[in-house]
């Protein structure tokens, strides 16, 4: 006798609440349950549900008859494709698509950290350090979204955050080292000398933010940078090209962890009339000395312990 291969729980439960008309997030609220353990329901969680929420979904689906003793049968296993004989089962495994892969897209990643937070700390005590945080996130949050970017990740005294657009990134981390020193002036209190790091490149999209070259070579020129520096990648300044009130400034050659070769640093800069600097040339730019192989920089010396922290 051939047995018919019968819906598992979880696409009658996503069958019913399409039917209604019901997004997740109204579901799952009707039944005191996450989201999250919705999404599993529905894509066939290994263990069966708890009878009460069973039921429950039931009544916000208003089942009723036939459709109701289904249903609730159907919650009381793992899934009814115990039902199908082996061959049907492998055949039912082999015609489920595989997850795709995230694609790949192009970010330009902006990294932002207050030198000597962990010092300050040590020294003004937490409230002090909490204040001097709320400051630095507030300043971050408002030249970020001023200049289209998102802000990805924020820990105390470290942000990251995400732009389309070269330029606009150059623009918001100007603005930011300007608010920042004005901060500073205002209340010397609480200081802000900031670092700040860019480049941009294919990252991919995972749960937390991004992975990729380009966000750590972000990271590393980040902790390179003294306060109120930003230090890009050469491949950024060729995407951005010549932006106006802006200047570059060759900074230096650094054998950078994770790097095969070595990487061309460049500083950006609010112009002025007294400092104004042609784009710097990339096959022979005007540099120190060439770093040597056991790591040290051939540009300004590396941050103190105290920077760093």
């Amino acid at each position: 006798m051939a047995f018919p291969s019968l819906p598992t729980f979880g696409e009658l439960l996503r069958h019913y609440r399409l039917t209604c008309g019901m997004t997740e997030e109204q579901l799952a609220k009707g039944a005191s349950i996450t989201v999250e353990a919705l999404n599993l329901l529905e894509q066939g969680t290994p263990l069966p549900p708890r009878k009460e929420t069973v039921e429950r979904l039931a009544d916000i689906l208003d089942l009723e008859g036939s459709e109701r003793s289904i249903f609730l049968a159907a919650g009381r296993l793992p899934s009814l494709n115990l039902f199908l004989r082996p061959n049907e089962k492998r055949r039912a495994a082999e015609e489920k698509p595989a997850p795709a892969e995230p694609a790949p897209i192009i970010q330009v990643f902006l990294i932002a950290d207050v030198r000597g937070y962990t010092r300050f700390t040590q020294e003004q005590g937490d409230e002090a350090a909490a204040r001097l945080a709320s400051r630095f996130a507030t300043l971050v949050r408002e030249a970020v979204t001023l200049r289209g970017g998102r802000l990805i990740e924020l820990r105390g005294d470290e942000a990251l955050s995400c732009f389309g657009s070269v330029r606009q990134a150059f623009q918001a981390a100007i603005e930011m080292q300007d608010h920042f020193l004005q901060a500073t002036q205002t209340d010397p209190t609480l200081p802000l000398p900031v670092g700040i790091g860019i480049d941009a490149g294919e990252a991919v999209p995972v749960e937390s933010g991004y992975r990729g070259a380009a966000l750590n070579l972000a990271a590393r020129l980040c902790s390179l940078a003294g306060p109120g520096e930003i230090l890009v990648s050469e491949i950024v300044i060729h995407l951005a090209r010549r932006v106006d009130g802006l200047s570059y400034r060759p900074w230096g050659i650094a054998e950078l962890k994770g790097f095969d070769e070595p990487i061309r640093i460049i500083a950006v800069q609010r112009d002025s009339l007294e400092s104004r600097s042609p784009m710097p040339q990339v096959t022979e730019p005007t540099l120190p000395e060439q770093a040597s192989t056991t790591g040290q920089l051939s540009a300004p010396p590396t941050p103190t312990e105290e920077d760093e922290a």
